[in-house]
């Protein structure tokens, strides 16, 4: 076969798998934008050495793994300090790929397999609020507004269930399903791409049909096949189109929410808090993995342990011990 031919056909199968892997493996906006982005910036990268992502001879495999050092991290600013956790996700987005290419049998090994990875403290930045912080937002919340409506179901749904802020935006109407009182609530794109399922207690079950039958009506009925309409909605008539209100809740409106009422806006803290109070509820670790989807009691347990970090039961008796008063 003529050399050029074969880089064409070569090329076009390139693309067919680089396609399959980003639609298996990307769920959200935010993940789509982070595998696309970082594919194609190490695909530029390794082109600059006169290579592709499927080269495979054993000497290009031993390139492909030190470019992907250097690339993973690089910095588009000059001496910007990339951080670990950044690093480590470069690499986790190309093994990826490469794993899906080597099951296509596009590649023989996965070239990522032998570069160090980054050494990062488990969940550092992992943080609980308290519970007065919470009670305090509920009952701030002016539930007689539809807003405040919307708002405090919104609130109570993740911190009841721990579920990401992806999987809480994109609820759909068809999602619910209504049984003696009890909403249970099927999250269809878990991480993983997993099923997960949360039957609400009473009174964040109430809550949340107070918001749907106020802004949908009172005679909404939930759990029907194919309702694709939102669970939460914007109530703002602005908007880049100036017709936002209706429209699904966006990712920033929710982290606003949380900036109102929590004091932050990092919409995770919600999921953080809900793992510390499942285990001051007594909840076992199992079951608290179980709800979280984690893969291993190990990750739960250091996820647990770092959210614990700042307190020391036995703080007030060392202070009166040391006569600090």
């Amino acid at each position: 076969m003529d050399t050029s031919v074969s880089t064409i056909v070569r090329s076009t199968d390139l693309d067919v798998i680089m396609l399959g892997w980003f639609h298996e493996h990307a769920q959200s906006a935010r993940t789509q934008h982070a595998y696309m982005t970082t594919l194609a910036q190490f695909r530029a990268w390794l082109a600059q050495h006169g290579l592709d992502l499927d080269c495979c001879e054993d000497a290009q495999i031993v390139q492909i793994s030190l470019l992907a050092q250097a690339f993973a991290s690089s910095s588009v600013t000059p001496g910007q300090q990339i951080q670990p956790s950044t690093i480590n996700l470069r690499l986790a987005i190309l093994s990826s790929f490469y794993e899906y290419a080597r099951g296509k049998k596009l590649v023989r090994e996965n070239p990522i397999d032998g570069v160090k990875r980054a050494k990062v403290q488990a969940y550092a930045s992992a943080r609980a609020l308290d519970d007065e912080t919470t009670q305090d937002a509920f009952a701030r919340i002016d539930r007689e507004t539809i807003k405040g409506k919307r708002d405090y179901a919104l609130l109570a749904l993740a911190l009841l269930t721990g579920r990401r802020l992806q999987e809480v935006a994109t609820l759909q109407l068809q999602h619910l399903t209504l049984r003696k009182g009890k909403i249970t609530v099927s999250f269809e794109h878990c991480k993983g791409n997993e099923q997960m399922r949360d039957t609400l207690p009473a009174p964040v079950s109430s809550a949340l049909l107070t918001w749907l039958h106020a802004f949908y009506g009172p005679s909404l009925a939930i759990g029907r096949p194919h309702d694709e309409r939102p669970v939460w909605v914007s109530l703002a008539n602005g908007g880049r189109s100036g017709k936002s209100y209706g429209q699904q809740l966006g990712i920033q409106a929710i982290a606003d929410v949380c900036q109102k009422y929590l004091g932050t806006s990092k919409v995770h803290t919600m999921r953080h808090t809900f793992a510390h109070t499942m285990e001051a509820a007594g909840a076992s670790v199992s079951e608290i993995q179980a709800r979280l989807g984690h893969k291993s009691l190990a990750t739960t347990g250091r996820y647990l342990a770092q959210l614990k970090q700042d307190e020391n039961k036995h703080g007030d008796t060392i202070a009166a011990m040391l006569g600090i008063q």
